[in-house]
């Protein structure tokens, strides 16, 4: 391969068979899509029969890194899982930090490609070249923490691991795969990776990566990214605080969604904020090679017991808490903690926990049909139940298993209380206070990921412009500028905080040419993420997804929320034909022949 930052080669597997392969990585894949994200849309789209059953033999489990993963480009520790989604049914790239990715890089590969179904629980090995599948009869039904505990007593400490919950292994269609507690989640990969029968990945590599320039060079340019990051005073702040410092002023904004995002302001978040949580942190960590060392260890009580776990960050604190009316911290520390151990991604969880209790107020559900389970708003208790029900697929547990929109049409009433696009459901974003997030909410391909265009940080925060947060004007061409930006971020691999620590796009450009050697340019970034997202379009339309799926709740559309003086909605129906005619897509949402040709597609 000319380029440096790749190995060339993606490691296959087929579970059904055993046998191991290799796929080699072209020149032009690389020039077209960089890696990550790219490389699963194209990969995806090109080797996935339409419409089969997400869960069944003929789903793909793709792990991609990219060109800066594992090289001293800073934040480039993370790596890409993808699948068709069992949620969704779109195209799901998940991604996780740690040190997965950067090993799988030094052990050779770029990425992995896994197919078929294993007929018994197996744990896929990679060291360098040396590639087994080992029996895993006895990690089934192990949490995701156990797991990864008997790998390391198995292979030893070098090994960098990964595994599913029994969130995975039941098939819960927002499942996650976790490396320690680094989830890549959403969309439900974990319940792909149980379908297979593949309950763990572990990784050991020994050797480096090649990069374009001379060595000098290369350790100049990458030390004034470095700088650029540790120049930033926002950088202090992710490593003290995480995410959650964004609570109380988005709070403060009315922006940030309660009960079910029936208002979009709660009552009070003084007892879940950043200040809090930092009283419980032990220790700070870092993923692989980052300078910004936002994570952090946490060890607190609830109910006499003690924990040791991650720190919370801003979705799964909003998800599991103020979403449900809950600010009791340790109770959410404990939440959070449950749904890494059964492998199940938080969002979902509270989101779908949320509209369980606005349909219990509403008189909609009753305790006979929840097994007893208290789901009153603000109920703390009913929590880590509840999401173990869900992971057990366990009476009223395998409804809410299908996220709110599918629990929804599974008791056959309360869809329009399900906050949610195409299945996945919404961030702590709210899109009234903040009507480019839910733009993008409507329109991105996956559904509402509020990390597939954070447009607050040009609404709210002053980072990249200066837009009123409330209109719709100039929001179209706002959100597919920042969907095509953050697609080359996904496949790079950097880490999204780099929005808010410096890093521009004239910089991303650089990032990728500085370990490949490539000329791309701040215009080539736009067009390799509209290449990204038009392909990623194309697969949802194959499989039939149309125009009405492109759109958002009609209650953040028509009504405004009671906490906001001014009564401001999100009606993104009304500027759809601009967003499509910015994005050259017809009046349905189809791209165009002149964008396909434009693209190379």
């Amino acid at each position: 391969m000319m380029y440096g930052g790749y190995t060339g080669r993606f490691l296959t597997v087929d579970l059904g068979t055993g046998e191991f392969g290799e796929l080699p990585l072209s020149d032009e894949l690389a020039e077209s899509y960089l890696g990550g994200r790219g490389f699963i849309a194209k990969l995806l789209y090109d080797r996935l029969p339409r419409g089969i059953d997400p869960l069944g033999p003929e789903n793909e489990i793709i792990f991609a890194t990219g060109p800066a993963t594992g090289t001293m480009i800073p934040t480039a520790s993370r790596i890409a899982v993808g699948v068709k989604s069992p949620l969704t049914g779109t195209i799901s790239a998940s991604y996780m930090g740690g040190h997965f990715g950067p090993e799988l890089k030094y052990a050779g590969w770029d990425g992995v490609i896994i197919t078929g179904v294993s007929p018994k629980p197996v744990m896929l090995v990679i060291d360098d070249d040396k590639v087994e599948l080992r029996d895993a009869a006895a990690l089934w039904g192990k949490d995701t923490q156990t797991t990864q505990s008997l790998m390391t007593e198995e292979l030893g400490p070098d090994f960098r691991t990964g595994a599913i919950g029994s969130g995975g292994e039941n098939l819960v269609p927002f499942a996650n795969f976790l490396h320690v507690q680094h989830a890549a989640g959403r969309g439900g990969p974990g319940a792909v990776f149980g379908s297979k029968k593949l309950k763990a990945v572990a990784i050991r590599g020994t050797g480096g990566i090649r990069v374009a320039p001379a060595p000098a060079e290369y350790i100049a340019g990458c030390k004034e990214l470095h700088d650029i990051i540790m120049e930033n005073p926002v950088r202090p702040a992710f490593r003290w605080a995480g995410t959650t410092g964004m609570l109380p002023v988005v709070n403060e904004a009315i922006g940030l969604p309660w009960r079910n995002h029936q208002d979009d302001k709660v009552p009070d978040v003084s007892s879940i904020h950043n200040e809090e949580i930092a009283k419980y942190v032990k220790q700070y960590e870092a993923c692989s090679g980052c300078n910004v060392i936002c994570g952090s260890v946490v060890e607190f009580e609830r109910n006499g017991k003690q924990y040791r776990s991650e720190r919370i960050e801003h979705e799964s604190v909003w998800a599991l808490g103020p979403d449900c009316d809950i600010l009791d911290l340790p109770a959410l520390f404990e939440a959070n903690l449950e749904c890494d151990l059964v492998g199940i991604d938080t969002m979902t969880a509270g989101s779908t926990i949320a509209w369980a209790m606005e349909m219990t107020q509403r008189g909609l559900l009753s305790k006979e049909e929840t097994d007893g389970l208290d789901f009153t708003w603000g109920n703390a208790d009913v929590l880590v139940p509840a999401i173990r029900k869900m992971a057990a697929r366990d009476g009223f547990g395998a409804i809410l298993a299908l996220g709110s929109r599918g629990a929804a049409r599974a008791i056959g009433r309360g869809e329009e209380y399900a906050m949610q696009v195409k299945g996945l459901d919404m961030a702590a974003y709210a899109a009234r206070g903040f009507t480019g997030m839910g733009l993008s909410y409507a329109t991105t391909g996956r559904g509402a990921d509020h990390n597939k265009a954070f447009t607050v940080a040009a609404e709210f925060l002053g980072v990249l412009g200066d837009y009123d947060r409330y209109t719709m004007e100039g929001k179209p061409e706002l959100v597919k500028r920042m969907q095509d930006s953050t697609a080359i971020i996904d496949s790079l691999i950097m880490c999204m905080f780099t929005v808010d620590l410096g890093i521009t796009v004239d910089l991303y450009a650089r990032c990728a040419n500085l370990p490949t050697g490539m000329s791309i340019t701040a215009d080539d970034v736009y067009t390799i993420g509209e290449r990204i997202n038009t392909v990623e379009r194309l697969f949802n339309i194959e499989e039939g997804f149309t125009r009405a799926d492109d759109t958002l709740p009609q209650r953040l559309q028509k009504e405004g929320a009671p906490s906001d003086p001014g009564g401001h909605t999100c009606p993104v129906d009304d500027v759809m034909d601009e967003y499509y005619e910015q994005r050259q897509w017809d009046a349905d949402g189809v791209p165009t022949a002149t964008l396909l040709q434009r693209l190379g597609l």
